[in-house]
């Protein structure tokens, strides 16, 4: 009788522990974040944090794979940030589609590709993610990602993102308005110089 007690305490223990592993084993990723990020941002430890940021990240933490991504963009270790940049991106994270983006862009640890870039700026865009809309306003402010130019796009969706307070689309709208009136005072200089050659001939 005594055995038979002893066995099911000890089958009560072992249930307690099988069923408490899955929180704890939850619980590692965001220890492990918490530890990298307290490393680099407190202690500016970059060797320290690496580790920590590293197992969160392998494990799916999100923050871990952006600021790790970041780490490692920082450092021109431009493979392993597109490898954690890609992570966040594909659990549909606008943070990490747009540091994707921007790899594709500039040909950093991965090939260069505008339209690949385009397309992870569209998925942030998508949901709302307000730098993204100010990306694409870029992109048709210079014809950029496959995006025909076109100013008046640009200057709505600048002012989409700023009416939305996101106070860095005010210096699109100031580069949408430099551009017009560059692109008007060189068709003023054109019209005139005609004008100046079709003189003589009017003569």
């Amino acid at each position: 009788m005594e055995n038979q007690r002893h066995r099911i305490r000890f089958s009560g223990v072992l249930l307690a522990l099988v069923l408490a592993w899955p929180v704890a084993a939850l619980a590692d990723p965001e220890a492990d974040y918490q530890e990298g990020f307290k490393a680099y941002r407190e202690r500016s430890d970059i060797v320290g944090a690496m580790p920590p940021l590293r197992r969160a990240a392998d494990a799916g933490h999100v923050e871990a794979q952006l600021l790790l991504g970041f780490i490692l963009d920082w450092s021109e270790e431009n493979e392993d940030a597109v490898r954690y940049y890609r992570m966040a991106a594909e659990t549909g994270e606008p943070r990490g589609q747009m540091e994707l983006a921007r790899m594709y862009l500039s040909g950093e640890g991965v090939d260069k590709d505008p339209m690949m870039a385009r397309e992870w700026v569209e998925k942030a865009q998508a949901q709302g993610h307000h730098p993204a809309t100010v990306q694409v306003a870029y992109a048709h402010l210079n014809g950029a990602m496959g995006y025909p130019k076109d100013y008046a796009q640009a200057r709505a969706l600048f002012q989409q993102a700023l009416d939305a307070g996101h106070e860095q689309a005010r210096s699109g709208l100031a580069a949408v308005d430099r551009a017009e009136a560059a692109e008007k005072a060189a068709a003023e200089r054109a019209a005139a110089a005609e004008a100046q050659q079709a003189k003589p001939a009017a003569q």
